[in-house]
């Protein structure tokens, strides 16, 4: 790797020799002092003899410091240079590793390369696979769905033909409930009721049939709506309470029994009244005057301008309550059945029975006065008809029951 070059050459390079050095030096000093000699005579001859052992001497170490110094020259240049060489080495040994590390790093990341290239060929690939499963079953999903749509547009088209059918039916419903109530109760304000909600129900549905219907139900609602309403339930309940009321009034021949219970009550009573005390004289005054009493009663002296009827026996008594009562609960039943001719001849003949075996008084007054209005109440209302949509919407239902 490296120049060797040889020691002989290297010490001439950098050290010259020592001794021409000195005789140069010894010369220069010679011909420097000769003058000085020349002059003084004997002098001179005597320096010169101990001169040439000095210069020999001189020559001698000048000769030993050059070997010395080309030999320290040399050792230290050779040994700089195997430093320097093994430096090199060294450094020729790290470059040899890097070259080496370089080529594996090359060959790793050749062989990454071709690993990323091959991972991404089958990326690419089951990416391709992905996209095209996932396209097919896009495709699929479109058909189901538009299966399904057509299935909801279907059963959509269905249940809406059903809903019409249902609310027709309710319609119809409402339709019959207002002619049933009308017909027989007269209840002109449930009648009314039912048509307005039977047209409500109808506003959700469209066609030329629907809105006849609708027009016949607009004029029914109209004739309804001209009729004087009656309050046959407020009139049916003055009957009901009257009819509770009959036990309350007095028979003719009530007022002439004698008071014998109420006598024998206040005798009691008195007696009880009484302090402990005195039960002895008590007794005997309470019995005194007990007797008295009812002797009083044996005998009743009355002074009568017209015939008193007798007093009615317990069956007797039931008859004519429960007469009356009939009479009243039959006006009621007429009433609610729109009977007037029923309703009046009822209340007539209550009337009378009260007259033939009622006490009169104030209790009779009261209650003949409530029948007397009763009788003057108008209840007789010609109703119209209002069956005729009721006809046409069972005809619609028909028509498309056939169609369906």
């Amino acid at each position: 790797m490296t120049d060797k070059f040889p020691p002989e050459q290297e010490g001439s390079d950098t050290q010259p020799p020592a001794e021409p050095i000195d005789a140069k030096s010894d010369a220069s000093e010679l011909a420097n002092d000769s003058p000085t000699t020349a002059g003084v005579g004997q002098v001179s001859v005597a320096r010169t003899g101990w001169v040439a052992p000095l210069a020999l001497v001189l020559a001698v170490g000048g000769a030993a410091l050059s070997a010395y110094t080309w030999y320290a020259t040399h050792v230290a240049g050779q040994l700089e240079i195997g430093r320097e060489l093994g430096r090199l080495d060294g450094v020729a040994r790290d470059v040899d590793r890097l070259i080496t590390h370089q080529i594996e790093a090359s060959e790793a990341v050749a062989t990454l390369r071709r690993q990323g290239e091959d991972d991404r060929n089958a990326l690419r690939s089951d990416l391709q696979a992905l996209t095209q499963a996932q396209t097919t079953e896009r495709a699929q999903r479109q058909k189901e769905l538009e299966s399904l749509a057509d299935i909801v547009a279907k059963n959509r088209s269905e249940m809406g033909v059903a809903r019409d059918d249902w609310l027709l039916q309710e319609v119809a419903h409402l339709l019959l409930l207002a002619n049933q109530r009308l017909a027989l109760t007269g209840d002109v304000v449930l009648a009314k009721k039912a048509l307005a909600l039977a047209d409500e129900r109808l506003k959700a549905l469209a066609g030329p049939q629907i809105l006849k219907i609708r027009r016949a139900l607009s004029q029914e609602q109209e004739y309804l709506g001209q009729m004087t309403s009656v309050d046959v339930a407020g009139v049916s309940l003055v009957l009901a309470a009257l009819a509770e009321s009959v036990g309350d009034l007095p028979l003719k021949g009530d007022s002439d029994r004698p008071q014998w219970s109420d006598s024998d009550d206040l005798a009691q009573s008195s007696v009880l009244d009484k302090p402990a005390d005195d039960d002895a004289e008590s007794a005997v005054r309470a019995f005194s005057r007990k007797v008295l009493s009812d002797l009083g009663d044996l005998v009743r002296v009355r002074r009568v301008d017209e015939t008193r009827p007798p007093k009615l026996d317990t069956a007797a008594r039931f008859l004519a309550y429960e007469n009356l009562r009939l009479q009243l609960i039959g006006a009621q039943l007429a009433l609610l059945r729109r009977d007037v001719a029923v309703f009046q001849e009822n209340l007539k003949q209550a009337r009378t029975w009260l007259g033939d075996y009622f006490e009169t008084g104030t209790p009779l007054q009261r209650f003949d006065t409530q029948l007397a209005e009763l009788q003057r109440a108008k209840v007789a209302l010609s109703f119209p008809d209002i069956s005729g949509s009721l006809t046409l919407l069972r005809a619609e239902i028909q028509r498309r029951d056939s169609i369906q």
